[in-house]
């Protein structure tokens, strides 16, 4: 007897339990569990990868200011030279022939001019006849300069202690005037890099900031330098802004047209909103969809606009503030507009 009036109280105090605590059950079991995070604004320094080719930037042609034949060439392409080596020479007799005639001219000029001075002193010659001979004389004397100055450029001279980069000319070739016949680099004017940036990169970028340079030629060496110059306008052949990035001086040896991979750190930091990867419901282009919860724990889809990805986050330009709370893990189960439950508050129930 005793005992069948026990087993009444447990059915009674079940049923009273089912009566409070059943309805919260039976709710949280439409009620899909996720894992949320909230919404925050960060400072970061996003990096820019990019990369292009290492130049010297004193690279000039060196040309023969005459035609004429090539006589002697005295280096070779990759050569190092010092100021002041010669480096190729034309056969010299037709200007050799030009300068002394132009030489001739001009003692003749001189002798004419003071004997018409001498006899302009008598009033023997008027003063158009002086005037005229004083004329002559400098005529006489500009192509005695130009003579000069051909015969000096008929042989080129290193313009400073640097590299032969190029030869373009051969002996006893037939050259024409300023007709490029070596490419020589300057040793003392370091190393740059030229890249394009894109109109959201290039506004980031300004004077100054540092750079990571990395070359195939050296895999395992990181090379420094800095921002040193950035164009104003964009290339109308490519559209992107060219941006100059000078290498610390190295002890490496470096040659122009080595393809470097290059990472800009901007200065200054950009306030972004951080989100996980596993945030990401769906995303064409960089639009994409998450899911962010009312104070209620309604789910709602929410349009967000993407700037840029890492291994972990994703940088979004707009869609989310600081204290939204997103669904980050769960997301399958979520229906718009429904209730969730936090796994938070899953472990509070248990």
């Amino acid at each position: 007897m005793n005992a069948l009036k026990d087993l009444d109280i447990h059915w009674k105090l079940f049923a009273l339990w089912l009566l409070l605590f059943a309805p919260v059950f039976i709710a949280n079991a439409q009620e899909a569990p996720v894992y949320t995070e909230t919404v925050t604004v960060e400072k970061v320094q996003r990096e820019i990868d990019t990369s292009g080719l290492l130049v010297n930037p004193s690279e000039q042609s060196l040309a023969f200011k005459t035609p004429g034949i090539v006589s002697s060439i005295y280096v070779r392409e990759g050569q190092s030279v010092r100021k002041g080596e010669v480096l190729a020479e034309l056969d010299k007799e037709e200007i050799e022939a030009q300068l002394e005639q132009a030489q001739s001219l001009h003692l003749d000029a001189e002798r004419t001019l003071e004997r018409v001075q001498k006899l302009y002193k008598s009033k023997v010659v008027s003063l158009d006849q002086l005037q005229s001979a004083e004329t002559g004389l400098e005529v006489a004397n500009s192509k005695l300069r130009i003579a000069r100055f051909n015969y000096k450029h008929a042989t080129i001279k290193a313009p400073g202690n640097g590299r032969i980069l190029r030869k373009l000319i051969e002996p006893n070739e037939q050259v024409n005037a300023q007709v490029r016949a070596f490419i020589f680099a300057n040793d003392d004017a370091g190393w740059v890099i030229r890249v394009g940036l894109n109109d959201r990169d290039i506004v980031r970028i300004k004077e100054g900031d540092l750079a990571r340079i990395k070359v195939d030629a050296y895999p395992e060496q990181v090379f420094e330098g800095s921002v040193y110059e950035t164009a104003a306008k964009a290339s109308n052949g490519t559209g992107t802004f060219e941006v100059e990035i000078r290498v610390n001086p190295s002890t490496t040896r470096l040659l122009s047209g080595m393809v470097s991979r290059v990472t800009l750190t901007p200065s200054d930091y950009e306030e972004l909103v951080l989100i996980p990867l596993s945030a990401i419901i769906s995303a064409t282009g960089s639009s994409a969809e998450v899911f962010t919860l009312d104070s209620q724990n309604r789910a709602h889809l929410t349009s967000v606009i993407m700037r840029d990805f890492s291994h972990s986050h994703v940088a979004t330009l707009s869609g989310l503030k600081a204290g939204d709370t997103i669904v980050t893990r769960g997301a399958t189960g979520v229906v718009e507009g429904r209730k969730v439950l936090p796994v938070g508050e899953i472990a509070s129930l248990q």
